[in-house]
């Protein structure tokens, strides 16, 4: 069963919290990863792989952009409605 925009946002907004963001700070669905700093250069590995393993499938090289990861609503939004190899 596809998972819903929802239910991904509050799973991703989990691991973040846990796994990235400092101690007390709660990752939102729109908050901005990279203003916030919470995602870098080196972190976006990581948000990526969670990403793909999340939507079940590999996410093509046109569509990994900062744009489309700005924030987990972004996320949600490309990556739950666009079909894996549409360029956006």
């Amino acid at each position: 069963m596809k998972q819903s925009k929802e239910e991904f946002a509050v799973e991703m907004s989990a691991w973040l919290t846990e796994r990235l963001a400092r101690p007390g700070v709660t990752v939102q669905p729109h908050t901005s990863l990279f203003g916030s700093g919470l995602i870098d250069s080196m972190r976006i590995l990581e948000l990526i792989a969670y990403t793909e393993r999340a939507i079940g499938r590999m996410i093509p090289d046109s569509l990994i952009r900062m744009d489309n990861f700005s924030s987990i609503a972004r996320i949600a939004d490309v990556f739950l409605t666009e079909p894996a190899d549409a360029a956006a």
